[in-house]
């Protein structure tokens, strides 16, 4: 036992060493988490428990194989026993053993989100419904969703303009005759099946007689309910996560879940770690201030011994965006001319539309930055949309943007009928562009296709009139709304990102005249070399930081508006979620945490004046 206790503290050794009955642990950020339940699986087995009765259940396949290799270096291959995974890894395995009860084969295939979406269009298109008024994103957003939380949608997303109930019932009943299963249905599906068979119930309550959980605050309903289901008479549940770390009630996690297991289970021990093994005095002291706001929490605050080197945390105002951009960057710059390794770097913001401003002042230091878990802006789609047209619009010859730009959004040019033109063209000495009119013309494009090219050519031809007339950003906007881009864009699931996003381009381009240099300038942005070896600086949204750590954090646009984010301002458990957000973010950081707001932020399409966070406030408690 000596070595699986070695190096625990007091509070951790509880955990490890809780033998029966339902145990909690809330365990704060950077207090060794994941460590608790390896150890404590491996005490389980040291004391006699026997491998194959312990489950453990992670959110990543990352976690689960980490957790499997440092298992097996405590206990050996005694380790192999243990059923460890994701929750969806378990529920694809219990189906393969369950899902002839609901007359599924047992060699049933798993729709990831292309495959799901690719039949919800089929599914629309065979109902004859107008695709301009129903997005597979949206439904498969829908059907998601209410499996998750388990509960129906009261209220429809706006940008659905039809009843979904056609689409969703044709898309169930060809799943099942297809004998497959979405992503959603490995939690949803044993939901339905252990809450019908009361012997399948009874059958797993026996197999496993210890259960584990990690990131308990991220479950959802449906999770939650597989759990319970599952749980043998001994309630041998052992759940640890931090509920002020429970960011993704977005997508269906219920931080409730963690907050009530007392109430589910009144006799639970309640462990709490508090001591933080990774960042310094200042950052804690910050982090926790911040944190305490929060009235729906358990509560703790963190310590630990590391005091650091001077002060740990500072909170900076600005002129505007582009001082505060540019301050980031000459101070990563001075960081890395110091010695520390650009990895160990992390950028931070609330939304997406704000990584522009800071990738072009890292552009001009000479900073090379990876953005993580996303694209970088210049290479999102909606802007290489945009810059397709643009291209096009300073140089007809550019084949690569004509074949972005023709059928974006869809007017019935394919393909093959692409290919025809460019063969015409090679034919006729001339570029696809000039080859068109005359195609269309003499016949030798005929139908929708005819249609399209003469709609596409027709826009263009206002658009080049429009650029003899107005600035860069007002020629944005032209594009967007002549071409159908908005329309397109606005219909999606994630619409009102992608708007802010081509809202930021808008006014990033106000002013700008010059559209050939414009264009080679974004041009060299979105080339610019990162060098091998993880030598760049990470450059990510507020909810990719989670479960992450560098020395040097950065936290731009402590606004109101953007941090609480406006959805969230009208809403009390929203804007818990939101100070939840930032209070991952500062503790992301290891030495140093730099936070800063902007008077002036040129968002939307137009500069706003600025006010500073609430969180600032809670934060100076110091």
């Amino acid at each position: 036992m000596t070595e699986i206790l070695d190096g625990l503290n007091p509070e951790q050794k509880r955990a490890v060493t809780h033998m029966n009955g339902p145990l909690i642990v809330f365990a704060g950020a950077g207090s060794g988490k994941t460590r608790i339940i390896i150890h404590r699986v491996a005490y389980l087995i040291k004391k006699g428990v026997r491998p194959h009765e312990i489950l453990c259940l992670t959110f990543t396949n990352k976690a689960a194989t980490e957790m499997k290799q440092r298992l097996k270096g405590m206990v050996g291959l005694r380790s192999a026993g243990v059923w460890a995974g994701t929750f969806h890894a378990f529920g694809a395995w219990f189906l393969r053993h369950e899902a002839s009860r609901i007359g599924y084969t047992t060699n049933f295939v798993i729709y990831d989100e292309a495959d799901q979406r690719a039949l919800i269009r089929r599914c629309i298109k065979d109902l004859n419904l107008n695709k301009d008024k129903v997005k597979d994103s949206v439904i498969a957003w829908l059907i998601n969703i209410k499996r998750d939380t388990l509960k129906e949608m009261v209220t429809l997303p706006e940008s659905l303009e039809i009843d979904p109930t056609p689409i969703i019932n044709m898309y169930e009943d060809r799943k099942k005759a297809y004998s497959a299963f979405d992503f959603g249905d490995l939690l949803y599906k044993p939901c339905q099946i252990l809450s019908t068979y009361r012997e399948v119930r009874d059958k797993y309550r026996s197999m496993f007689k210890y259960i584990l959980v990690d990131e308990y605050q991220d479950t959802n309903m449906a999770q939650h309910k597989m759990l319970m289901s599952i749980l043998g008479k001994g309630k041998n549940i052992c759940v640890v996560g931090d509920d002020d770390q429970s960011i993704y009630g977005w997508r269906g996690a219920d931080v409730g879940n963690i907050l009530r297991f007392k109430e589910d289970f009144p006799e639970a021990e309640v462990v709490t770690l508090e001591q933080n093994y990774r960042s310094t005095v200042d950052i804690l002291d910050a982090a926790s201030n911040l944190i305490s706001n929060n009235r729906y929490r358990a509560p703790k605050r963190l310590w630990s011994h590391n005091k650091g080197e001077g002060k740990g945390i500072t909170l900076n105002e600005f002129a505007d965006d582009r001082q505060e951009a540019a301050f980031m960057a000459y101070t990563i710059g001075r960081l890395i001319d110091k010695g520390v390794n650009p990895s160990n770097i992390g950028v931070f913001y609330r939304i997406n539309a704000l990584s522009r401003v800071i990738e072009e002042a890292l552009v001009m230091e000479g900073i090379s930055y990876v953005v993580y878990g996303g694209v970088r802006f210049y290479e999102r789609r909606e802007i290489k949309d945009i810059l397709a047209y643009l291209r096009l619009i300073a140089n007809p010859k550019d084949e690569e943007a004509l074949t972005r730009a023709i059928n974006t959004p869809p007017r019935g040019i394919g393909n093959k009928t692409l290919a025809k033109l460019r063969s015409l063209a090679r034919d006729k000495g001339l570029s696809t562009i000039a080859i068109m009119d005359k195609a269309v013309g003499n016949g030798a494009i005929k139908g929708a296709p005819s249609r399209g090219i003469s709609a596409f050519l027709t826009i263009l031809d206002k658009l080049r009139a429009d650029a003899l007339e107005q600035d860069i950003g007002g020629l944005i906007s032209r594009v967007i709304d002549i071409t159908g881009l908005q329309k397109m864009v606005a219909s999606e699931i994630d619409g009102v990102d992608r708007e802010t996003n081509i809202k930021e381009f808008i006014a990033s381009a106000s002013g700008e005249t010059d559209l050939v240099g414009f264009l080679e300038q974004k041009a060299l942005i979105t080339n610019m070399d990162i060098p091998k070896g993880g030598d760049a600086i990470s450059v990510m949204t507020l909810h990719m930081s989670k479960g992450l750590e560098f020395g040097y954090v950065f936290i731009l646009g402590l606004e109101e508006g953007l941090l609480p984010h406006s959805r969230s301002l009208d809403f009390g458990e929203a804007i818990e979620e939101e100070r939840r957000l930032l209070y991952v973010g500062i503790t992301r950081a290891k030495k140093k945490a730099f936070l800063s707001w902007a008077r002036i932020r040129g968002l939307y399409g137009r500069e706003t004046f600025q006010s500073p966070s609430g969180f600032i406030r809670e934060i100076e408690d110091l």
